[in-house]
């Protein structure tokens, strides 16, 4: 079997490997999906597409159908906050959203009441705080992986109240438990960094670094 990757950047994260078997889900930042050695059946309000890539944007329930070949997922936060009392907010999140306040306390430390806070937050980052906060708490656990931490350490300190609460909010977003991604033996790359994770049946194991991918650098 193809081996299969992770690339993690500040705000974003792709895949890069064997076409999975998904269920229904929606994600929380758009996703680019791209059939790279074939097109793919996408179904989005009951419609069925063939097609080679699309776009599909943060909580919009689909389903990706895929033969054999590669596939690549591109999730990133769509742009960067213009407002710089929600970029604030943004940042603070990225960085620890274990230990960052709810959508209460955030609106009260940039001055504004929750209603006009979450309204604010939704237009300047095509996303609800809500699923904004959940993608940067996976995106911290994608990195406790790629520190060496086993998977229910890794979704603890991204701020998962469980590991129960971890794993069905994985699905919920991609469509496949994190187990049994991880147990196909995916490697998981901070991307800057020098070393990468393989994941074999939730058990880390390290190893060098990928060849580099044409991904890009930068965060979206």
């Amino acid at each position: 079997m193809t081996a299969s990757t992770i690339w993690l950047w500040p705000g974003r994260a792709a895949y890069l490997g064997p076409a999975l078997r998904l269920d229904a889900h929606s994600t929380a930042v758009p996703c680019y999906a791209v059939g790279v050695d074939a097109p793919f059946h996408l179904t989005v309000g009951g419609v069925r597409r063939r097609v080679r890539g699309a776009r599909i944007p943060p909580r919009t329930v689909h389903r990706i159908e895929a033969g054999p070949g590669r596939m690549l997922f591109d999730y990133r936060i769509a742009g960067t906050p213009t407002d710089p009392r929600i970029a604030r907010v943004s940042r603070e999140l990225l960085a620890d959203p274990a230990a960052a306040p709810g959508a209460a306390g955030f609106a009260a430390a940039v001055d504004l009441s929750t209603s006009r806070f979450l309204h604010l937050f939704r237009a300047q980052t095509g996303t609800s705080f809500r699923r904004y906060r959940l993608w940067a708490r996976m995106l911290r656990a994608g990195h406790g992986l790629a520190a060496g931490v086993d998977l229910t350490r890794a979704a603890a300190d991204a701020g998962f109240a469980s590991p129960s609460h971890f794993s069905d909010s994985f699905h919920a977003l991609f469509g496949l438990t994190a187990s049994s991604l991880l147990a196909a033996g995916t490697g998981i790359v901070p991307v800057g960094e020098r070393r990468a994770v393989t994941m074999r049946g939730g058990t880390p194991t390290h190893c060098a670094t990928p060849v580099a991918s044409s991904l890009g650098g930068s965060s979206a």
